[in-house]
This record gives C-alpha cells, sequence and structure tokens, in this order.
C-alpha cells in the first residue's frame, strides 16, 4: 500500500526504516519545513508542504498516512485531516511489542520496540508510544497522547488527551488520571493525580508551571 509520512525529520526518518522493514511502499514525505524542500531523505523525496496532501491519491496513488510528529495537536489535527480527505490512517506496532490480546486499539497507533501493553487497557487513536514503554492493565490512553521511552505507567489510570510521558518517568499505580494536556518531565515520579496544563516534573513529581 502506497503511503507518505508527514514530517522529514529525525523521527520521520525512523518511521521510515521502521514502515520499510514490514514492506510497506513510502512514496515521499510532508514537511513544511523550507529546509526539507526538494530534498531526499534517505533515498526518499520530500513531495512538498502538508497542503499537498490532497494531491497525493491522484498523482502519486497513495492510499494511507502517517504522521510520527511528537506534537500531539498537530499529529491529531493532521492525521484527523488525512482521514477527511479519505486516506487510511494504519497502526504500526512493532513485531517485538508484548500486546495482549484483550487490548483494545483504535487508528494511528503507533508503539515502538520492547514495550509491552498488559490486559484491558485501551488505547486511543493517535496515540504514540516509544521504546520500551510499559503499560499495566486496565490504563486509558485517550485521543492524542504520548508516551515517552521507557516510561512505566501503573494500573488503572486514565490518560486524558494530548498528555504527554517524559523519558523513564514513572507514574504510580494508585493514582486515578492525569489531565488533559499535561506534561510529566523526563524521570519523574507521579504519585497524585495530575491537573490539565499542568507541567510536573522531580521525585516525587511537583507542579512547575501550567501550559497557557
Amino acid at each position: 500500500m502506497k503511503s507518505v509520512i508527514i514530517g522529514a525529520g529525525t523521527y520521520g526518518e525512523v518511521y521510515l526504516a521502521y514502515l520499510q522493514e514490514i514492506g510497506v511502499e513510502i512514496v515521499g514525505f510532508l514537511d513544511d519545513n523550507p529546509d526539507y524542500q526538494n530534498t531526499y531523505i534517505k533515498g526518499v523525496p520530500v513531495l512538498g508542504k502538508v497542503d499537498y496532501l490532497s494531491s497525493l491519491r491522484e498523482k502519486f496513488g497513495v492510499e494511507a498516512v502517517y504522521c510520527p510528529l511528537g506534537n500531539n495537536k498537530l499529529r491529531v489535527k493532521l492525521l484527523k485531516k488525512a482521514k477527511e480527505l479519505g486516506y487510511k490512517i494504519p497502526n504500526f506496532i512493532h513485531s517485538s511489542v508484548l500486546l495482549s490480546p484483550d487490548v483494545v486499539i483504535g487508528e494511528g497507533v503507533y508503539i515502538l520496540l520492547g514495550s509491552t501493553v498488559m490486559p484491558y487497557t485501551i488505547i486511543k487513536d493517535y496515540t504514540m508510544i516509544s521504546m520500551g514503554v510499559h503499560l499495566a492493565h486496565h490504563v486509558v490512553l485517550e485521543e492524542g497522547c504520548f508516551l515517552s521511552t521507557g516510561c512505566n505507567f501503573g494500573a488503572s489510570i486514565v490518560a486524558h488527551k494530548y498528555t504527554y510521558c517524559g523519558i523513564s518517568s514513572t507514574i504510580m499505580t494508585g493514582l486515578h488520571e492525569l489531565g488533559e494536556d499535561c506534561l510529566i518531565g523526563a524521570g519523574a515520579v507521579v504519585i497524585h493525580d495530575v491537573e490539565p496544563k499542568a507541567v510536573v516534573a522531580g521525585v516525587p513529581a511537583k507542579v512547575l508551571k501550567y501550559k497557557n
């Protein structure tokens, strides 16, 4: 299935490698950064800016779109736009992921190598899970979350949409929810609920500020 990747930066390169490994035909990249225009990324052309998306089916026979961007809101916005244009929004789950058959997964979900997802967890649309993440049972990751490398996520916790958990953060069993659009700093140990838009860090994690 002919596909494009939105985002020609280093994370786009990583997903290019993983997708090519499993036989996905990547026709090209889309990126609004002028530095990438008329260039090639690992031999694959940058076809144009993101608004070129509407022309790709007719010109190149593209059927599917991947968008591995770390900016949660932008990733969700662009994948929804691609879906509205009639493109397929596939998942990418690395073959090394340990995934319980009882897990429910939406569309446009990406899970990288070495991660573990226990039973009765729900991962909603457009969520990204990086390498070596461990999700306990009965977790809910709402739309557009991002869990960075090495994140450990306890049981029966709801991460509301756009939650961002930094590298090696730990979300302890016993709390109930992470508020919408919150940010958990790298290495933080979270032992209490986190309010919407809160930025927390430290051991134990404390609120540093709130996003505007």
